[in-house]
């Protein structure tokens, strides 16, 4: 997937690291659970606090909770190809159930539809020195869409804040999504709720697939749920036994 001299690619565990710095000062994407937890936080960990690294952990298993089924969570943004990339974009993506804080703002209006359930997008960050910073996001926001049409999901959603060019609150600038071919739905100019409908033909996450990823490390036959054998043709088709005859109550004629 590329636009021009970007590329993109869903987030694992040795380009985590890599996820570029976001807008807001002092936050950190590696460790922010702002969009997990109701009373979670942006800001990054001081340098001495100890639970530092099990958060890094704890996020990173979160993006790639969905990894074995789907895709990870995540996408990232890269100016060139191969070893010589730089990170310049980070784009964070799930299921509603997988973040509470989107869950709760989405609540506010009930005139979204219920079914079929969309995913979200929580964050969407494109580097500040990115001479085309607005086509980096729109591309990596398309990114994303294709991605999760591959999936088989039917409709995306965003809640960013409709100050323009304000790039310091997590999900973006709300004329960002517009670019990217989402629609407002719902809220207001300041407060928008963008919606992008998506085809939701999962060409490469048929059952095959969803199998094949499922499929255990050691597929010899024993690691698989087998169900029990069931009777052969001959078997069917076969008389049952006759039953014992039952004692006469009266005697033996």
């Amino acid at each position: 997937m590329s636009t021009d001299a970007i590329t993109f690619s869903l987030v694992d565990e040795t380009s985590f690291e890599a996820i570029p710095a976001p807008a807001r000062p002092g936050a950190r994407c590696q460790t922010c659970d702002y969009w997990e937890r109701l009373d979670g936080s942006r800001d990054a960990p001081a340098r001495e606090v100890t639970d530092a690294a099990p958060r890094a952990a704890l996020k990173l298993g979160r993006l790639l909770a969905g990894r074995e089924l789907a895709g990870a969570y995540g996408m990232q943004a890269w100016r060139g190809e191969g070893e010589d990339r730089t990170p310049i974009g980070w784009a964070q993506f799930g299921p509603l159930s997988a973040y509470p804080r989107a869950l709760a703002i989405r609540e506010r209006y009930p005139e979204l539809p219920d079914s079929p359930a969309p995913w979200v997008v929580t964050c969407l960050q494109v580097v500040s020195d990115a001479q085309d910073r607005e086509a980096a996001a729109i591309g990596l926001l398309n990114a994303v869409c294709e991605d999760l049409d591959r999936r088989g999901i039917t409709a995306v959603e965003a809640y960013p804040e409709g100050v323009a060019g304000d790039w310091s609150p997590a999900p973006g600038p709300g004329a960002t999504y517009a670019g990217a071919g989402f629609e407002r739905v719902a809220g207001d100019e300041r407060y928008p709720v963008m919606r992008r409908d998506l085809s939701g033909s999962p060409d490469a996450m048929e059952w095959g697939d969803l199998l094949a990823k499922a499929r255990p490390a050691d597929d010899s036959g024993e690691s698989w749920p087998v169900p029990p054998k069931g009777p052969s043709d001959e078997d069917l088709f076969r008389l049952p036994p006759p039953k014992p005859s039952k004692p006469n109550p009266f005697g033996e004629d």
